[in-house]
């Protein structure tokens, strides 16, 4: 029985915990970002590329930008009749000469930045343990804080970060496509502006 409330008590905390972690960052909405409208659709982003701006967002122990990680928020706003479905959205960062860098999923994030061995003869011929060093890029922050939404009921809006390997450039831009109409699946226009207000 004393373990059964220690548990409870243990688990109260955790909830109260991550409630309050969840109240360090919130997004605004899609129209207090750069963003553009069409079909009653509003698509904000805004470019987190300066250290504070991912210390407010993922907390101090973890910045994408040191690793050539950029975060870049993305806010959907649905004010059309329609579910919207999200499970074929692109997202592309272009930079003002035309490259395109699509975004990085956070579970592929634990290879960018590490340090490759160089190819050689091991001395020792046996194979020894060594610790690991928890990479910062697969910090819970990262998931969490990602754009994982699927469907986008009427009235409603989603968001969530996407990450690119890239460094942010005067002029970037974000395009975005692969949004459909849940219940016809016709494909809705796709959206392009700069991510500079």
């Amino acid at each position: 029985m004393r373990f059964v409330i220690l548990s409870i008590a243990s688990l109260s905390a955790l909830t109260l915990l991550t409630a309050g972690a969840d109240k360090q960052f919130r997004a605004g909405t899609a129209e207090s970002y750069s963003h553009q409208t069409a079909n009653q659709i509003t698509v904000g982003a805004k470019s987190f590329d300066k250290p504070e701006l991912t210390e407010d967002a993922f907390g101090k122990k973890v910045d994408p930008l040191k690793y050539g990680v950029l975060p870049v928020l993305v806010v959907i706003e649905n004010k059309s009749r329609n579910a919207l479905d999200l499970q074929y959205l692109e997202v592309n960062l272009v930079a003002s000469d035309g490259r395109h860098a699509g975004a990085v999923p956070p579970q592929d994030l634990f290879n960018v930045g590490r340090r490759t061995k160089r190819p050689g003869i091991n001395p020792i011929p046996v194979p020894i343990p060594t610790s690991r060093k928890k990479n910062p890029l697969e910090a819970p922050e990262i998931a969490t804080r990602a754009f994982i939404a699927k469907m986008l009921p009427p009235g409603d809006s989603v968001s969530g970060f996407f990450y690119f390997e890239a460094k942010p450039e005067a002029g970037d831009k974000i395009y975005l496509n692969g949004i459909r109409d849940a219940r016809s699946g016709q494909e809705m226009l796709y959206f392009e502006f700069p991510l500079e207000q």
